[in-house]
């Protein structure tokens, strides 16, 4: 584990596995190994190991929140949720346990239960920052702005050095002045270690703090430098991401979709939301879940299992060439597969909205397996989404193009080049809308785009940021107030301080 720990990952995952093989029945040992594959990425077979590590101890708690965690991380929402439930069972003042399951909530779609164990668990320790930091992200969330920022001081008080909570505070409060709060969180900022996860979430707060204050120099140079020590920390590379693109335009060409033909599902359910992130993903589909017909799922990784279950990266010829070779019925399983994922989650609903931007790789896909769905591409300006892309602190690793603003360039210039393509082989399948069309002709572009989705008008789409519903985006504080023209150049502010990311694109 110390290997894996310093960086030898490769000789502390043999040296653990031997051991595992030594001594089959050792909780620790399995446990030990299951959290070197997790970080490895290979959540899967971390989580055999987690189970293990449980069966052979059921009241190690480290092995049962690795194993919350874990199945949470893989979307097995109810799983996870009987992992935890069963650890506050067993030790009721466990809070790690408590966080956990309220995680688990939040990210099945249960606010308002992810809530009342927060609170319930603040009765037991009411001075608890990591309680109530959670609480407070619950409530942002919700809509409920200025009580998340009340919790989020309330944890501060009891944690001044709690970076996580000082980045989301910045994030429900716009910074008017230099005020104390300010001076506190430029104070956590200088006594934060080099390079460290705190020193960071600090940047971004203070970058996000000093844009609201016009001050965008100083701004740009704390965004820098929260994204150069995100950079250090993630493995990405921009060649593999390329031919990744390349890969599936090459596969999903004009032949072959003159050879495969749509599924015959019928399904109209669906309404996915694709496009970058920070491009009005968030906002369309707050619009689009305004209307009493549709439900807004927020960003669902379904669509990836249903399609890695049905063509797995393992599959006959590769990943995605071997598709070419699949019956169509693959397709009509793989869109099976999604609908009973979605109607498990959202009963009873007409449509559901599922936003997970970097969908737009996988348009081809969606034609064939649901060709009833609708699709919603959002696009903005290049150079204000990448600059937005960059402002932000990203939960997950979900977004590591996004985090040195050359590669930010070369990623949306790689989305630019797709997205034409599924334009040219799919015609009329993506219904594009434009950021700044709906800024300037708000009702004109959402009567379009509601009808266009086959939903009979109803006013309360012009209204969407009184819509009451979870928002679990970096957007959730922004899609509470209304369009505003504003927004719309802001990134020219920055002027040549952008001059790597403008040169690159396209």
């Amino acid at each position: 584990l110390l290997l894996h720990q310093t960086g030898r990952s490769a000789e502390g995952l043999d040296l653990i596995e031997q051991s595992v093989r030594l001594q089959p029945g050792n909780p620790d040992f399995q446990n030990n190994l299951g959290t070197v594959l997790r970080d490895l990425g290979r959540v899967a077979a971390a989580v055999d190991c987690f189970r293990k590590a449980v069966t052979l101890r059921p009241d190690q708690l480290a092995a049962r929140d690795n194993l919350g965690s874990s199945l949470k991380q893989l979307g097995q929402f109810e799983g996870a949720e009987d992992i935890y439930r069963g650890t506050v069972g067993r030790n009721p003042f466990h809070v790690r346990a408590r966080i956990g399951l309220a995680e688990t909530l939040q990210e099945a779609g249960r606010l308002d239960e992810a809530l009342a164990v927060f609170r319930e668990a603040l009765t037991i320790r009411p001075k608890d920052a990591e309680l109530l930091h959670g609480l407070g992200v619950g409530l942002m969330e919700k809509g409920k702005l200025e009580e998340a920022a009340d919790l989020f001081r309330q944890a501060l008080a009891v944690d001044p050095g709690m970076a996580r909570a000082w980045l989301m505070l910045t994030q429900v409060k716009r910074q008017k002045e230099r005020d104390s709060e300010l001076a506190g969180m430029e104070a956590q900022h200088a006594k934060a270690p080099q390079d460290s996860l705190a020193r960071m979430q600090l940047s971004f707060g203070l970058g996000k703090a000093n844009d609201d204050l016009k001050d965008y120099g100083r701004a740009f140079d704390y965004f820098a430098e929260g994204n150069a020590i995100r950079r250090k920390g993630i493995d990405y590379d921009p060649a593999k991401t390329r031919a990744e693109f390349e890969a599936m335009k090459a596969t999903f060409d004009a032949g072959f979709f003159e050879k495969h033909k749509p599924s015959s599902v019928s399904d109209d359910t669906p309404i996915f939301v694709v496009g970058m992130p920070r491009s009005g993903t968030t906002l369309v589909e707050q619009i689009i879940a305004s209307h009493p017909q549709v439900y807004g799922a927020g960003e669902l990784s379904i669509l990836k299992t249903a399609v890695g279950k049905q063509f797995p990266l393992t599959m006959k010829g590769g990943f995605p060439a071997g598709i070419a070779d699949m019956p169509d019925k693959a397709f009509a399983e793989a869109g099976e597969a999604y609908l009973d994922m979605l109607h498990a989650r959202y009963p009873g609903f007409k449509h559901v909205t599922d936003k997970m931007p970097g969908n737009f790789l996988l348009v081809g896909f969606l034609h064939l397996m649901l060709p009833k769905a609708r699709i919603v591409h959002c696009a903005r300006d290049a150079a204000a989404t990448c600059l937005s892309i960059y402002k932000v602190h990203f939960r997950g690793d979900s977004h590591r193009y996004g985090y040195d603003l050359g590669e930010l360039a070369d990623f949306h210039n790689l989305y630019t080049d797709i997205m034409a393509h599924w334009h040219t082989v799919l015609p009329g399948v993506v219904h594009d809308v434009r950021y700044e069309d709906f800024v300037a002709d708000q009702e004109g572009q959402t009567r379009a785009l509601i009808a266009h989705l086959g939903l009979p008008w109803d006013e309360a789409v012009l209204s969407f940021h009184e819509t009451d519903r979870p928002v679990r985006t970096a957007s959730a504080a922004q899609v509470r107030q209304p369009m505003y023209q504003g927004s719309v150049d802001l990134w020219k502010r920055y002027g040549e301080r952008l001059k790597p990311l403008l040169d690159r694109l396209d």
